[in-house]
């Protein structure tokens, strides 16, 4: 049975208002409609507005109400009553099942279904990095349900996302007309929610960004929302660094006393514009000031934010603090250099370059016992008052900024180290039919320009992502055995190009990144024409068409990367063939099946990429069963198995994909037994659990998901 407070019958109310029984002091955001909005038979309404929301007319008939988790089974309310209000505990979203009788008669059976029927989700107004974190979890929810979404948010937000996503309705919370919605969602920081009513769990366990996922039930994994900018041109010619400095509060301030000066004159040392985009150029908080750093140029002042996104989008990198223009720089795909004591590096997006002084006092954001105050620009609530106050950021160091800024690929070169997101086109270079498998796509498919980006999808792999990826090991001629000695230099300078390549990916130059790889198999198909039964040549042969294959995935060419990756899967086809017991080769075969099957999934061939993924699952699992102790394989192992069941899902065969999910679910429960709670374990967990959820909704509804 539910709490009392969770059951508002219409004799109890006697004037009082909705808001009497919450326990939990919620955003300044719309209410919803008073009268639910869905109409039911007997004059019974109800909608998702608030929770689960049932109205019961005082007609004379006694009404019982049964309210159910379809994901869960469970009996959430089961209730009989003369009239009156019923409310579910639970305000996030939860696929409730509904149902009412009268009398003993069956009159209300209705299984949450947001196709194509009005939706709200409402963000709080005066924050900008909250929203841009969570706009991307809204569009998961769209995705996924089919509905007609509007998102209600501050009006200095919506020229960043309203071309980006054209089949969302972006208005200001004025705007809303409550009574039209199906469903409603508050996607919010509920500090002080400790029955969770409004988010299944607190948002300083799981991150700021992914509570939104969490509240809207959809998948947590992180990815920067669309952002469309009317005005796209470099605003400089010079090359320059973007950073922030000011912020709301002081503890989110960098409070090393010379730390922003010495590194602005680092970074013009190296050869950088520095432009400061923060809004103002002065800020106090009691004793402490801020300014802008005097050797930075200054943009600052009251600009839309689609102009601050531009300054970013074509800036080397920013440097900045957890703050709105970090969460900007992000979405419009900035490398981000964040400093950051009071947070935890997990409340924010990932990024190479988070900065953290893990000897400090730290992350008192995230620590559940301390309550976050907004109105004390003072805030410190473990060292307020004493000569430690503020040490999380004070005690990081100039040179560890430093230290992290030399990190980034292309630092110091006035390159972007890498593209924005759908970055244009770049020309490719030739391969010659000699490395085509038999039956494959066109290898002229590699020189055609890649086809314009989709404006309504993401790119399937981020340029940042791809050194991060594996696409096959590079093995140097000073390693080799059985060559000669200039052979083994030429297979050294080989493995140089495809590392320069690697290098100049990283920096964001495409094109020059491609015509490494050319030069590499050029090198290489020299050596394989003098000695074309080498294992090692052609092994590196493979690799270098990978890399090209990887670049034209992320530019949309997806014939280019399907010639490529499909030449490069027929030589470790041939290559598994002449040596069946060598487990590298073994390795390569199941990696390049399952590059192939991204490539043509995005092409939508969804049959061909079963194909590979079964192959893939089919290779690994040999590996694994052969080494039941290496625990990269047995990861590769579980994450070979949720793939298989994604490829299942747009074949039409929901039920194949949940046996499969639940193959990976057991072996990965194995992996978090074994490892002590792996973060990598715990990912592939949360994001399989997702998926069933995902495929039993799918099933229930007798429909298959875009």
């Amino acid at each position: 049975m539910p709490p009392a407070s969770a059951i508002r019958p219409a004799e109890a109310q006697s004037g009082a208002t909705p808001d009497a029984v919450d326990r939990v002091a919620k955003p300044r955001l719309p209410r919803p409609a008073e009268i639910p909005t869905q109409e039911g038979p007997h004059g019974l309404r109800f909608d998702f507005n608030d929770g689960c929301r049932v109205m019961l007319p005082d007609n004379g008939r006694a009404w019982r109400v049964r309210l159910s988790d379809l994901e869960t089974g469970n009996v959430l309310f089961d209730i009989d009553l003369r009239s009156g209000h019923v409310n579910s505990t639970k305000r996030y979203f939860v696929p409730f099942r509904l149902e009412v009788w009268s009398q003993g008669e069956f009159l209300l059976g209705h299984d949450y279904d947001a196709s194509e029927r009005e939706v709200l989700i409402q963000f709080p107004v005066g924050t900008i990095g909250d929203v841009i974190g969570w706009m991307s979890y809204a569009a998961k929810f769209n995705e996924l349900h089919r509905c007609r979404l509007t998102c209600a948010l501050g009006e200095p937000l919506i020229p960043l996302f309203s071309a980006a996503y054209p089949d969302i309705a972006f208005v200001t919370h004025n705007s809303v007309r409550v009574e039209r919605y199906y469903a409603t969602y508050s996607v919010a920081l509920f500090f002080d929610d400790a029955d969770l009513v409004y988010q299944p769990c607190d948002f300083r366990q799981v991150g700021l960004h992914r509570t939104a996922a969490h509240i809207l039930g959809v998948d947590t994994a992180e990815r920067p929302p669309r952002v469309a900018l009317s005005e796209d041109s470099r605003p400089i010619a010079d090359p320059y660094v973007c950073i922030a400095v000011q912020a709301t509060t002081q503890c989110k301030q960098w409070n090393n006393p010379d730390g922003w000066q010495s590194i602005v004159a680092f970074l013009k040392a190296t050869g950088y514009r520095v432009i400061c985009i923060d809004q103002k150029a002065e800020s106090n908080h009691g004793d402490f000031r801020t300014r802008i750093p005097a050797d930075a140029e200054d943009q600052t002042g009251d600009r839309p934010l689609p102009e601050r996104a531009r300054w970013l989008r074509h800036a080397a990198f920013f440097v900045g603090l957890s703050s709105g223009l970090s969460w900007l720089a992000w979405a419009v795909g900035t490398p981000v250099v964040l400093i950051s004591g009071f947070t935890h590096p997990t409340n924010e997006f990932a990024t190479p370059y988070r900065i953290i002084n893990h000897h400090a006092c730290n992350s008192c954001w995230n620590d559940v016992r301390h309550r976050f105050e907004h109105e004390d620009a003072l805030w410190c609530p473990r060292l307020k008052g004493t000569p430690r106050q503020f040490e999380c950021t004070r005690l990081i160091t100039a040179n560890h900024v430093e230290t992290t800024l030399r990190s980034i690929p292309g630092f110091g070169n006035g390159v972007r180290p890498r593209s924005p997101p759908r970055a244009s086109t770049v020309p490719t270079g030739q391969l010659t039919a000699r490395d085509a498998p038999q039956g494959g796509a066109p290898l002229h498919a590699l020189t055609a320009n890649p086809p314009p980006p989709d404006a309504a999808g993401d790119a399937p792999l981020a340029i940042g992502a791809l050194l991060t990826r594996p696409h096959g090991d590079v093995f140097r001629g000073g390693l080799a055995v059985g060559v000669t000695v200039g052979a083994g230099k030429l297979l050294d300078q080989a493995a140089s190009e495809i590392a320069e390549g690697d290098r100049t990916v990283g920096a964001g130059d495409l094109a020059a990144a491609l015509q490494n790889y050319k030069q590499s198999i050029a090198i290489v198909r020299h050596l394989t024409e003098a000695d074309p039964d080498n294992a090692g040549f052609q092994r590196n042969l493979s690799v270098a068409l990978n890399r090209i294959g990887a670049v034209l995935f992320v530019q949309r060419n997806l014939e280019g990367a399907q010639a490529a990756y499909s030449a490069s899967l027929a030589i470790a086809q041939r290559l598994n063939t002449a040596h069946p017991t060598n487990v590298s080769f073994q390795r390569d075969l199941a990696l390049y099946h399952a590059l192939l099957a991204d490539v043509v999934a995005a092409q939508g061939r969804h049959a061909e990429a079963f194909e590979h993924r079964r192959s893939n699952a089919a290779l690994i699992t040999q590996l694994a069963n052969a080494a039941p102790t290496d625990p990269v394989l047995q990861k590769a192992l579980a994450t070979s198995y949720q793939n298989l069941g994604d490829a299942f899902v747009p074949t039409g065969n929901v039920d194949g994909a949940l046996a499969v999910y639940q193959v990976s679910l057991s072996l990965t429960k194995r992996g978090l037994e074994a490892s002590g709670q792996d973060p990598v374990w715990n990912q592939l967990y949360n994001t399989l659990l997702q998926k069933i959820r995902t495929a039993m909704l799918v099933q229930r509804r007798g429909t298959t998901p875009s």
